[in-house]
Order: C-alpha cells, then sequence, then structure tokens
C-alpha cells in the first residue's frame, strides 16, 4: 500500500498515515496500568465487547486486532522502515491533528472517541516523496 501511494503521489508530495501503535497495546497489558488505561479497557470492554465476562486488556487487545481488520500492528521503528522502504524520506512522527503542513491538519476524528482515546492509540507520521 505504502508503495502504491508512493507511486501516485507527485513529486515533493506528502503522505500522512495514522495507524495503531503497538506500544499502547503492550502497555494495556502490563499489571502497572495508569488511571486512564484502565478507563480505556473498561470503556472499549462495555462498547465492543459487551459478552466479555469482565474488563480486562487481553479482550480489549484482541477485540482490537480482531475486529478493526488489522493484518498487522505497527511500532514506530517499523513503520518508518516500512515508509522509507516505499521510497519516502523526511519521515517525521507528528501529534494528531498537527502538521507542519496546513493541508493536513486536523484530519484525524478525535470525537469520535472519548476525549484522549485516539490519541492513547494512535500514532501519526507524515512523509515526502524524494
Amino acid at each position: 500500500m505504502l508503495s502504491e501511494c508512493y507511486r501516485v503521489l507527485k513529486e515533493k508530495g506528502k503522505i500522512r498515515i495514522s495507524t495503531p501503535n503497538l506500544c499502547f497495546l503492550l502497555e494495556l497489558y502490563k499489571a502497572d496500568k495508569s488511571d486512564f488505561q484502565k478507563e480505556y479497557i473498561r470503556w472499549s470492554t462495555e462498547t465492543f465487547i459487551p459478552d466479555a465476562p469482565y474488563d480486562d486488556a487481553i479482550f480489549v487487545i484482541n477485540n482490537f486486532v480482531r475486529d478493526w481488520g488489522h493484518l498487522f500492528i505497527y511500532d514506530e521503528n517499523t513503520m518508518q522502515y516500512a515508509l522509507r522502504k516505499a521510497g519516502f524520506s523526511q519521515i517525521t512522527r507528528c501529534p494528531l491533528n498537527a502538521s507542519d503542513d496546513e493541508v493536513l491538519r486536523n484530519l484525524e476524528n478525535e470525537e469520535r472517541l472519548p476525549p484522549g482515546f485516539l490519541r492513547l492509540e494512535t500514532m501519526t507520521f507524515e512523509a515526502t516523496k524524494a
């Protein structure tokens, strides 16, 4: 997919990718969770896994991968490698809805989840066609 994006972009064109962050899922599984992570697990279980016997990260993690059709969950290093391999340069990690490029600002729909949850689960990158 990234190679095809690279192919169709004009020279100096930019791509913006927002994708789940594997580190977020691994952090959910750790025993020492923040109150915010616990709230995410409770909300996610109630919203997407009503038949789960109790709120637990293992149900949330499995549901996260299975129900959204993900075949691969990236970490930062692997996403940067994939972008470089496709030919992109000037790869930067960006906060949600923030960009040095005005056209690429405010693209992520944070309102679709409770406040802060999309930021918790997502990493965003921009890269340029060389």
